[in-house]
């Protein structure tokens, strides 16, 4: 991992589609943005150059951006490239950059013209950029300090089955290339989904995006009923997998087909890291992007999912120690079913007006703003909503008449902390302790505490659990 001073790690996995890859002929860009120095991520819309554009940015964070699309068609993506030596010294250009082409690009021949301009001044930070325009070319420029690479998504060499992956290693680089697992397992997933000819941007997010893999432990299907080296049962390090502990916000662009409207570019925007937060369509056309994704006091979606992330891992086992039972539970229930319900019901809305919209045309900006909006608020008041009853605990006590009363304090809040009202209890029971996440056996359901039971010998295990 290069660090920048003593904490500071910047990397991303990216990605580009030919249309010739998807079942519906439309280019994909595809990019997670991983940083360990800040979660504070939002959507912006800006309309202060030649093209209009809608891209992700640190909040409060006006002068930059790390990737988009604009009025005229034209997305981008990038990750740094950590096998180029040669960088300028000075802050990092990257995002200075994409802004300018966000606001200036129409075409592939335009990005490359920067990349020519920057080549004679020099790159501070050295990356790897991806940009498709509206004709559905697209290219990855492979960017030293003074010099860059391009491969193109329709040559069969860098491309084969229309695609292209990278991680924070430039092919034309040297040596070191980080990210390796992240890149190979994203093509493995975009190779399979090729051949089966579901290549599209649901497939992006919710497989692509959300990966878990890491370097040493496949945790699928979750919850991981395992253990990884020392750590508890079900937990896993997701560091190195595609979806990071330090992912903070991600996109996958489904670009118009080529002499469609541009306009119907459509972001399916992360804010927060990805299995934390819902994919929602972001357009240019709109003139804006909903609150939730930049309000006066940042990014409420990226807010919330900074809340359920801090649910989802155990950092006082380590930083990266992800509980996957938290995720999906023993019995298939869990945050994430209920994200993947929650998303594809934001997919299916957004795929339908897109359908009418290439049929009668884009409407009005505010009609489509008033769409956008709908669709973010909606989807954060349901994320907003969601948490399980904090789980009690335990006290027995032994009572005459060969009795046990189980007791537990009542619960009164979710694992948030927020105020909730319980319908009641199950109490289950185990001869051994409750190990592995196993439940036991339940042995009854009450209203409140505390429950009589006959005591058992030899004696058992008591566990409580809150219904809603």
């Amino acid at each position: 991992m290069l660090a920048l001073g003593p904490a500071l790690v910047f990397a991303s996995t990216v990605a580009l589609v030919g249309g010739s890859a998807t079942p519906d002929g439309r280019a994909l860009i595809m990019k997670l943005r991983d940083n360990s120095d800040n979660a504070n991520q939002e959507y912006v819309y800006n309309n202060s150059g030649p093209y209009a554009y809608v891209g992700i940015t640190y909040s409060g964070v006006t002068d930059q951006c790390w990737g988009g699309v604009n009025t005229a068609g034209f997305g981008i993506n990038d990750s740094n490239a950590h096998n180029f030596n040669d960088p300028v010294p000075g802050p990092d250009d990257d995002g200075i950059i994409i802004r300018l082409a966000l606001r200036t690009c129409a075409t592939l021949e335009e990005f490359q013209a920067i990349m020519d301009s920057t080549n004679v001044t020099g790159r501070t930070r050295t990356a790897n950029y991806g940009v498709v325009d509206s004709t559905g070319r697209g290219a990855f420029f492979e960017a030293s300090a003074y010099s860059y690479t391009r491969y193109d998504l329709d040559d069969s060499t860098a491309a084969p089955h229309g695609f292209m992956v990278r991680a924070n290693f430039a092919y034309s680089g040297g040596t070191y290339h980080l990210g390796q697992h992240r890149h190979d397992r994203a093509m493995a997933l975009m190779d399979s989904a090729w051949a089966g000819g579901f290549l599209n941007h649901n497939f992006m997010t919710q497989v692509v995006q959300r990966d878990l893999v890491n370097e040493y432990i496949d945790p699928y299907p979750l919850p991981f009923q395992g253990r990884e080296g020392l750590m508890p049962y079900g937990l896993m390090h997701s560091h190195d997998a595609i979806n990071r502990d330090i992912t903070r916000s991600g996109y996958v662009i489904q670009m118009a087909a080529p002499g469609e409207d541009p306009l119907l570019c459509t972001l399916w925007a992360l804010v927060g890291e990805p299995i934390a937060t819902a994919a929602l369509p972001l357009w240019v056309k709109a003139g804006s992007v909903p609150v939730e994704f930049d309000g006066p006091n940042g990014s409420l979606l990226c807010q919330r999912a900074i809340q359920l992330t801090n649910y989802l891992y155990q950092r006082n086992v380590a930083g990266d120690a992800l509980d996957t039972w938290r995720l999906v539970d023993e019995r298939g229930q869990g945050w994430l079913p209920f994200l993947t319900a929650l998303e594809s019901q934001g997919f299916a809305s957004g795929d339908s007006a897109l359908a009418a919209w290439r049929m009668a045309g884009v409407p009005a900006p505010a009609a489509v703003a008033a769409f956008q909006n709908a669709l973010a608020a909606y989807a954060y008041n349901q994320m907003n909503a969601w948490g399980p009853p904090a789980v009690p605990a335990v006290t027995l006590v032994r009572m005459p008449n060969n009795q046990v009363q189980v007791t537990w304090p009542p619960v009164t809040q979710d694992v948030f902390g927020r105020p909730l009202v319980v319908s009641g209890y199950t109490v289950f029971t185990s001869p051994e302790p409750f190990y592995d996440r196993f439940h036991g056996d339940s042995l009854t359901t009450v209203p409140s505490p505390p429950v009589m039971l006959p005591a058992a010998d030899p004696e058992r295990f008591y566990q409580v659990r809150a219904r809603q």
